[in-house]
């Protein structure tokens, strides 16, 4: 916060204007947001229903050049443009002007298992990750380079960077390998972009040494859906447990975000899973309707993903469950949960079946059928690194 509006002073003090001037005058304007929390969405239309485009963090700065009652409009580059909800945000500055960042420096550094890119800036402004096919695109908006002044150092042949560059700095990670958990991390300081290596896989033993998380959704006093004297947040943990006895057997390394009935935050869960490292995350739950008259036509299982390197691993968990469970195939879905969202490690959600139809009810709160579901999640998973890599 100190260092944001001691550099909007030093670059801002001759042409800061009151906003109740901004009013009268026919100048470009622009309204310097501080982000105040993290995992703000930026969204490209002005609702709360709109794509999210990327996820911000506590302390990004964005030029806002329109507002509606609750949305500021934000410029990224000429002509581009999204929304964000005025809560998440603070005004810090109006300017005649839209100000770009300076890209300081540039340190790769590569681990045991995977490649870390730092970029050092004055501020934070805004970033979009792409996937495209086994590559990623890093685009760091409203900045400039140049290779002269910008130090760089153990450059690495997996990222290709411009030779120099004003507004846009787009960074591609290039790899001829599926995609296995991609990540930025912010600091006081600028972004680390970090990419996993693609694991070796033992083909007959896929899962080995493979690291799994383990999520049992809800718990505490968020009970999940409830029906028929059964509750979600119980069953979710009864499945997570013969999970983990399934995925050793087969020698993975395992994590549970819960053992217990116990309330955890959404993004404490993505949280400790990046702590140990996982692999894959899979979050278990069981499914419900705002209309319980709807369940006849809809129910069954089905698996959620977000971003495109899930995407297998969600279909290969969903072909073994509907083969074990013999339950209606309610489809592989692109949804927008906390826990899809997460790109490191490659997540998924699935809702196991439908608490509120009688007959899976039934099934999912038996401790056998359990082991059936939990089974099949695992070959699933399985097959899905055996095909994949």
């Amino acid at each position: 916060m100190k260092k944001i509006l001691f550099l909007l002073i030093i670059m801002l003090f001759q042409n800061v204007l009151a906003i109740d001037e901004l009013k009268d005058v026919g100048i470009a304007k622009y309204a310097v947001l501080e982000v105040l929390e993290d995992n703000v969405p930026l969204r490209d239309k002005a609702n709360e229903n709109a794509k999210r485009i990327t996820h911000l963090y506590k302390g990004s700065v964005l030029f806002a050049d329109k507002e509606n009652k609750d949305y500021f409009r934000v410029e990224l580059k000429e002509n581009k443009y999204f929304w964000i909800n005025k809560k998440y945000v603070d005004v810090q500055a109006i300017i005649p002007e839209k100000r770009i960042d300076n890209v300081k420096k540039i340190t790769f550094k590569e681990e045991k298992n995977k490649y870390k890119l730092n970029i050092e800036t004055d501020f934070k402004s805004t970033y979009i990750v792409n996937e495209n096919g086994n590559n990623l695109d890093f685009t760091l908006y409203d900045n400039y380079f140049d290779p002269i002044e910008t130090k760089i150092s153990n450059k690495n042949s997996a990222f290709e960077l411009p030779l120099m560059f004003v507004n846009d700095l787009n960074i591609k990670y290039k790899n001829d390998k599926p995609l296995f958990g991609y990540d930025v991390e912010s600091y006081e300081d600028g972004y680390i972009l970090t990419v996993k290596k693609t694991p070796k896989i033992n083909h007959n033993r896929p899962l080995k040494n493979i690291k799994v998380t383990l999520d049992a959704g809800h718990g505490g006093s968020e009970k999940g859906a409830c029906c028929f004297g059964l509750e979600e947040k119980n069953i979710n943990l009864q499945i997570v447990k013969k999970l983990k006895k399934e995925f050793k057997k087969q020698g993975a390394k395992v994590y549970l975000t819960r053992k217990r009935d116990k309330k955890i935050d959404l993004y404490d869960r993505i949280s400790y899973a990046k702590e140990k490292d996982s692999d894959i995350l899979l979050s278990i739950h069981q499914n419900s309707l705002p209309n319980p008259k709807n369940v006849d036509k809809k129910h069954g299982v089905g698996t959620y993903y977000y971003h495109p390197q899930a995407k297998l691993l969600a279909q290969k968990i969903q072909e073994n469950l509907i083969s074990a469970t013999k339950f209606r195939d309610d489809k592989v879905n692109y949804a927008s949960f906390a826990i899809t969202r997460a790109s490191l490690p490659v997540s998924v959600l699935i809702e196991c079946g439908y608490i509120i139809r009688k007959e899976e009810a039934e099934k999912i709160s038996d401790k056998k059928f359990q082991k059936i579901i939990a089974k099949a999640i695992t070959n699933g998973c399985a097959q899905y690194l055996k095909d994949r890599y």
